[in-house]
């Protein structure tokens, strides 16, 4: 490769952020100014923008309730699952587990007392400190939720608690705890005056996550997005859709998520009985920030459970049968007959049913999806010389 340096490092960047992440390990050994390329923060941060303008390679990582984690690439016509076991697992004693991603690195949380930062694609995790002493007890853990700073190259974790304090008053304090991966620390900040909404993802978009939460100073408990600034992390609040119905998250007919399609940032009302609403975030700060994208109709009676994202905006759905009253069936048999693993893709209104050997729909309880990076949690997100 005497000839490498006779082309402009422009395109030399261009082709080597078109090629597959485990090909990169490789071409690492072509020379030093390869190897400092492929290792510089703007080469993967320039392959991280083009993987995600493509949606290639994008996939799912999914849990189960006995918390075994697979990734599965849903782009294949018949997917095979991965067992993902990180041994730093091995130690936690755990109620409950939550997973969220965010521009390569995932973020696995067991009760929000156990966190885990790792990159699915090349095994490496990290665990991350306490958020509190163990000492202090909080009476709620919201699942903590991962964000990435583009203007600092750093990935912080947010997660809101809850702690109730036997006072005469009987107040209450909510704090949101905020790691971040350059300084390895914790900060907290108080006066969170939100409930979030049961099991409703938290969704970065733009340098900011977004919840949809319910304001705790409101008798009627009414809806609000709430975004958090990962940059100057401050709280604001985005306008619902005027024709929004600002009770519907409490409406065991109706499922409420936020997602990100086509990059834009989406609010989908899924009515079991109805259809599927998707309202499109078109600007921050303008009177009427939501466009009525389009609706579709939802064929049956169905609970449905938005659990990741998979390539070309489908949405990976746990469908289960509904007969009147949500979780309950008719029998055993209608149970594991009206669960079904769907591919949803709102945009085009098409959906099709997909089976992944090894992992019961039944036994899904959640997931995210990620894409195929070098960066590593243990190296501050970035990619290592040494790699």
């Amino acid at each position: 490769m005497s000839d490498a340096g006779a082309l402009p490092q422009e395109i030399i960047t261009v082709i080597l952020s078109r090629l597959p992440f485990k090909s990169l390990s490789r071409f690492k050994c072509v020379s030093p100014s390869w190897k400092a390329l492929i290792s510089s923060p703007h080469f993967a941060e320039t392959r991280l923008n083009r993987t995600k303008a493509n949606y290639h390679p994008l996939k799912a990582i999914l849990f189960t309730r006995s918390f075994d984690l697979y990734s599965v690439d849903f782009a294949d016509a018949n997917p095979t699952p991965k067992k993902l076991d990180p041994p730093s697992f091995d130690h936690v004693i755990s109620d409950s587990m939550s997973v969220s991603s965010c521009d390569g690195l995932v973020l696995v949380s067991f009760d929000g007392y156990d966190n885990f930062l790792g990159n699915p694609s090349t095994s490496e995790w990290k665990e991350l400190p306490f958020p509190f002493p163990r000492y202090i007890s909080m009476d709620v853990f919201y699942p903590p939720w991962l964000g990435y700073v583009a203007s600092a190259d750093d990935y912080k974790v947010v997660m809101p608690l809850f702690k109730a304090f036997r006072q005469p008053d009987h107040a209450a304090v909510r704090i949101v705890a905020v790691y971040s991966l350059t300084t390895n620390a914790w900060r907290m900040i108080q006066d969170f005056h939100y409930h979030l909404a049961e099991h409703r993802r938290g969704v970065c978009f733009n340098g900011r996550l977004h919840w949809l939460c319910w304001r705790t100073d409101d008798l009627d408990y009414s809806d609000v997005v709430v975004a958090f600034d990962l940059v100057d992390e401050i709280f604001r609040e985005v306008q619902l859709p005027a024709s929004y119905d600002y009770n519907v998250s409490r409406d065991h007919e109706m499922v409420v998520e936020m997602v990100v399609l086509e990059g834009c940032l989406c609010l989908l009302v899924w009515s079991m009985s109805d259809r599927i609403d998707v309202w499109m975030m078109m600007d921050y700060g303008v009177k009427e920030p939501w466009m009525n994208f389009f609706s579709i109709a939802n064929p049956g009676r169905s609970i449905v459970d938005v659990l990741c994202l998979s390539v070309q905006d489908e949405l990976v759905l746990r469908r289960e049968r509904f007969t009147g009253i949500r979780g309950r069936v008719d029998s055993v048999e209608d149970e594991f007959d009206g669960d079904k693993l769907i591919l949803c893709n709102p945009m085009q209104g098409t959906r099709r049913e997909v089976v992944v050997p090894g992992i019961p729909t039944t036994s899904l309880v959640g997931g995210d999806h990620y894409i195929e990076t070098l960066r590593c949690p243990n190296h501050g997100g970035r990619i290592p010389e040494t790699m």
